[in-house]
Parts: C-alpha cells; structure tokens; sequence
C-alpha cells in the first residue's frame, strides 16, 4: 500500500509539473539583477495619458510605443545613482538595437533637452533617446517615489514590474530576460 502511495504522489508531482511547464504558464525567471523587481499592485496595464516629450518639444503618447517591450527609467543628471547607471542602460540599449525594444530613460532635469544633450556627449551616451518628463507627470501617473525607478513593459502594453534604485542593466541574463520577454509577448 506505501508502495502504491508513493507512485500516486509521484504521479501527481509528474502531472503538476507537466501543466506548469506548458507556454501558457510560462513566466520570464527574474534575474538576480532585478530580483528586487515587484509586480504592479493594480492590473498592470499600461497607464492611459502617461507622456513623455522628445529633444524636439513633441509630446508622444507612451501607449504609442505599444508592440514593443519597454524599459522606463525614470532619471536625472543630478541624480547621483542614476548617473551612475546610464552608461549600463546606454549598453544596454545598444544591444537591443534592432529587436523591438526601447529604453525609454524620462529624464526628470527642469533644464529641460539642452541639460540631457550635454550630458549625453559629456558622458559618451549614444544609443539613448533625449525623452523628458517635463514637470515629473508622467513619474507621478506611474507612481514613482523616487530616482531611479524603472518599470518594465511588455510588448502587449502590460506592466511587468517596478524596480526602485539602480540595476545591472547591461548584465547577460538582464538582456537574456528581455529576449525572453520579446519573444513571450511578440
């Protein structure tokens, strides 16, 4: 009878693994780089509203960039930490170059595209967008509580998670995660 039991229990255990390891229940493994990522607490939809405004002035709509998956980072050149990662987001953006993702690094400077551009060349930024947050809107909209605060977004529009501080952003199972992420949602 114990022997019996045991093959039931295992059986169940096959059978368990088995559903959880179909695609449909697949979900991207966290990296240790973004292990301190929390999911959203509301649905996670991408915020109706949520602006940016590229170096020209133009206002773009967020949900605009639908179809891709997004990395927000929230930032400013004042910030000592945010300075800290951007060249790791820069590498980062330039190893995604032609997969349909962006880095989308709101900067939160009151100076407004000239504080961002100058910091760019001074630093040797050159695969990153000068996108702004002009007035910290869109920062408040997604509930950030301060910089740096990225939030990842999947290719369908819907917010993976929320990450306060700074990660390894050019790390290979951070870029590994945004592949799989790509193709999960494409």
């Amino acid at each position: 009878m114990k022997a019996l039991l045991r093959y039931v229990k295992l059986g169940v255990i096959v059978a368990i693994s088995g559903i959880y390891a179909t695609p449909a229940f697949a979900d991207t493994q966290l990296p240790q780089e973004l292990s301190k990522m929390v999911a959203p607490s509301d649905d996670g939809s991408l915020l109706d509203g949520a602006t940016f405004v590229d170096e020209n002035g133009d206002e773009k709509q967020l949900n605009q960039l639908k179809g891709q998956v997004i990395l927000v980072n929230l930032w400013a050149t004042w910030c000592v930490p945010c300075v800290k990662e951007m060249p790791e987001l820069d590498r980062l953006a330039a190893e995604m170059d032609g997969k349909p993702f962006r880095v989308l690094a709101l900067s939160q400077d009151r100076g407004g595209a000239a504080a961002v551009t100058e910091f760019f060349e001074k630093n040797g930024i050159d695969n990153l967008d000068v996108v702004l947050d002009p007035r910290g809107a869109t920062a408040r909209k997604m509930g950030a509580r301060g910089l740096p605060t990225s939030f990842v977004i999947d290719g369908h529009g819907v917010v993976r998670g929320k990450l306060e501080g700074i990660a390894r952003w050019d790390a290979p199972d951070v870029i590994s995660y945004f592949n799989d992420l790509i193709e999960q949602t494409s």
